[in-house]
């Protein structure tokens, strides 16, 4: 009962009903535990966070995991691209030394677990990355791929605190698959276009990515009903500016400080 009742505690109000402005913690709260693990997604939570974001890749065996780079060699100790393994290969590798010994033998997150330990304990900033690497890799986003994440997200119920974020090949899968689910329109491979692209593909928010923004791009994303994220910033000096302008969620990779920097605001 008691474990029951602390789960209830940290349920959020959904996407839709969630008030802004907004801080989301990006790969988790990451400069007190490895990024995306579930280390970082829990210390975010647990110290308050409305949103995290975190990137999902999918093994070579077709298991989403969580990840954001294509390669192992940065945040493991394995070598090679996380497309070319399978489940049980990465679960040999440490997704936590690189960071601190302190996180010694943690394996990778997969997308499943996040979603049986913090299902509506947040709003999921999901970033879904395209296979391979490049501007190349932007232009294609499996169909299979997108409805296995879409299964994932009603079997826990977190279909309306999650949205969408990743290249336009993803917002364009998106909307084929899930349309009721929200859609965030990524900046790359052309950021200054980001909000024309947005409107488009009927995205619902652009994650605009720093140093592209002008004031221009925010009034024009808001009188088109778009919500306007930024990515990202870790100075709490700079909060104040960034709302002023009328970014409506800040990323950080420093939770707490842009939190404190927030509330003073």
């Amino acid at each position: 009962m008691i474990s029951s009742i602390s789960s209830v505690q940290f349920l959020v109000p959904d996407d839709l009903s969630m008030p802004y402005p907004r801080i989301c913690a990006h790969r988790g709260f990451n400069t007190v535990a490895p990024e995306n693990s579930l280390a970082a997604f829990g210390a975010a939570i647990g110290m308050g966070a409305a949103e995290i974001e975190f990137d999902v890749r999918f093994t070579r065996d077709g298991i989403p995991v969580v990840a954001h780079d294509s390669k192992l060699e940065r945040v493991s100790n394995g070598s090679g691209m996380i497309e070319d393994k399978t489940l049980a290969e990465l679960y040999e590798y440490d997704f936590g030394s690189r960071f601190s010994e302190r996180f010694a033998h943690t394996k990778i997150a997969l997308f499943e677990e996040v979603l049986s330990k913090f299902s509506q304990h947040a709003v999921f900033n999901l970033h879904l990355k395209n296979p391979g690497e490049g501007l190349d890799s932007l232009h294609y986003y499996s169909r299979k791929s997108m409805e296995q994440i879409v299964d994932l997200l009603y079997k826990y119920d977190q279909h309306k605190h999650v949205y969408f974020m990743g290249a336009y090949s993803v917002m364009k899968c998106a909307l084929e698959v899930a349309p009721e689910i929200s859609r965030c329109m990524g900046a790359y491979p052309e950021p200054w276009k980001i909000i024309d692209m947005a409107i488009e593909y009927k995205c619902q928010k652009a994650q605009i990515f720093l140093p592209y923004i002008n004031q221009e791009m925010i009034d024009k994303a808001h009188a088109n009903n778009i919500k306007c994220n930024l990515f990202y910033c870790d100075d709490p000096a700079k909060v104040r500016e960034y709302l002023d302008m009328g970014i409506d969620t800040i990323l950080t990779n420093d939770y707490w400080s842009i939190a404190r920097a927030m509330a003073e605001k």
